[in-house]
């Protein structure tokens, strides 16, 4: 037990388990962060949340740590098919021998017990693969260890005008061109200014030794000249007004446009994934049991044990890729919106 334990502290300690580990390591280490927070750490603070380059990161974080646990978990589908296929290849050939009658189904479920070996090997390396990716994204080697994922992340429910009302107040692109806006405001204001006359005025009181007290006013005025080059500084500071409004708008208008785009994808990829998990998962397992048991019981023959096996694979790697889809499409409208929803 002395032995396991640093073993085991080291394990719990690693990333990889949830979303939010890999984040939080992403934004300490990822080569392309560090050098914006070198390089733009004062404009990155002044202008929104984040940076574009920390919200484009950790979008594909999360969308990297979902095709991690999605791989993962297929992993584990293949594992348990090919304990199951090992089952019924052990049973044939307990009931049957060496005999060459009922050797047929012998060799098919030998053949399919060989596809299904083959494929958690297939699938174990896409595990790899996936957890490499993770890795190169969060700044860490590609062969570093992770912890196993606990799950996909859950995904809040949260309106549409709501998405677009935080991207308003969060998004970096769209504060950046807030702040471009009220600078050329600014500097209309000033242009405005330079193009009346300056008027100072002034009174005094004065007192005088044997003589009575008296004031004095005064007035002064400044009279700007060369009123076309101020009329041309005017119309110019308007023009750019005008223009980085413009910009302001249609920037706020595709981004409200692509939110939209991201949120209906996401509503609608969390129904379906709703209709696999309760209408397509369970019937798929209940054909597979009844398979198995009349098979066993001799009142169904082994093509319908592996053609209900199939079916139940194939929905529940469906049910993981579109997992995967709504986990990414989901990131998506959270870099839209500037940060966590």
């Amino acid at each position: 037990m002395l032995w396991l334990s640093p073993a085991i502290a080291g394990d719990q300690a690693l990333p990889g388990a949830t979303v939010e580990s890999v984040v939080a390591i992403a934004k300490r280490l990822n080569p392309t962060v560090a050098a914006a927070s070198l390089d733009f750490d004062a404009a990155v603070h002044k202008i929104g949340t984040a940076g574009a380059t920390v919200v484009d990161l950790i979008a594909q974080v999360v969308a990297a740590h979902g095709e991690y646990n999605a791989a993962y978990e297929a992993v584990g589908i293949s594992v348990e098919i090919k304990r199951r296929y090992d089952e019924i290849l052990g049973l044939l050939r307990s009931r049957y021998g060496t005999t060459s009658v009922d050797q047929q189904d012998v060799i098919k479920a030998e053949i399919e017990a060989a596809t299904a070996e083959g494929d958690v090997i297939r699938r174990q390396g896409e595990q790899k693969a996936a957890a490499a990716r993770l890795n190169a994204l969060i700044g860490r080697p590609s062969l570093a260890p992770l912890a196993a994922p606990t799950g996909f992340r859950a995904l809040k429910l949260i309106g549409l005008v709501q998405v677009q009302a935080l991207a308003r107040s969060a998004n970096p692109m769209l504060a950046l061109a807030g702040a471009q806006s009220n600078s050329a405001a600014q500097t209309k204001s000033l242009t405005d200014l330079n193009y009346y006359p300056d008027v100072t005025l002034g009174a005094k009181y004065v007192q005088r030794p044997g003589t009575e007290d008296t004031g004095e006013f005064m007035a002064k005025f400044n009279v700007p000249l060369h009123y076309e080059v101020k009329d041309a500084e005017q119309r110019a500071a308007g023009a750019r007004l005008g223009a980085a409004q413009a910009r302001n708008e249609a920037l706020r208008l595709r981004i409200d446009g692509q939110i939209a785009d991201a949120w209906f994808g996401v509503d609608a990829l969390r129904k379906v994934v709703q209709i696999y998990t309760t209408r397509q998962l369970p019937p798929s397992r209940s054909s597979v049991d009844n398979a198995r048991n009349g098979f066993q019981a001799g009142t169904s023959d082994l093509s319908s044990v592996f053609e209900s096996e199939r079916r139940l694979r194939a929905v529940q790697l469906d049910l993981l890729k579109l997992k995967v889809e709504l986990q990414t499409k989901y990131a998506e409208m959270e870099r839209l919106a500037g940060g966590s929803l």
